[in-house]
């Protein structure tokens, strides 16, 4: 079974489909009364936190990369990494705003 996912690839997707299903369960959990994305992003800018809610969502993706370190399957930790750094370029990209 693990092999079939140890797939450069397949890491790729989830690193970038997690952490944007971690931000999207944060505003259903917390804040689901403001429109999303848009009222909802207002908000954080303007309360000058949508840094922290986005590297929190990217270390939550981290804890996937250190499951696939424990199981074994190299391939897909490069892949979720590859898209991590790309995360990190946008959270470099937000704090430069």
């Amino acid at each position: 079974m693990l092999d079939k996912i140890d797939k450069k690839w397949i890491g790729f997707l989830v690193g970038l489909t997690f952490p944007a299903f971690c931000f999207l369960c944060y505003w259903l959990f917390f804040h689901s009364q403001l429109n999303f994305p848009n009222g909802f992003i207002r908000y954080l800018r303007a309360g000058d936190i949508l840094q922290e809610v986005a590297i929190a969502c990217i270390v939550l993706s981290l804890g996937i990369f250190y499951l696939s370190l424990n199981k074994k399957i190299f391939d897909f930790g490069r892949g979720l990494i590859t898209a991590t750094f790309l995360y990190v370029g946008l959270v470099l990209y937000i704090s430069l705003l």
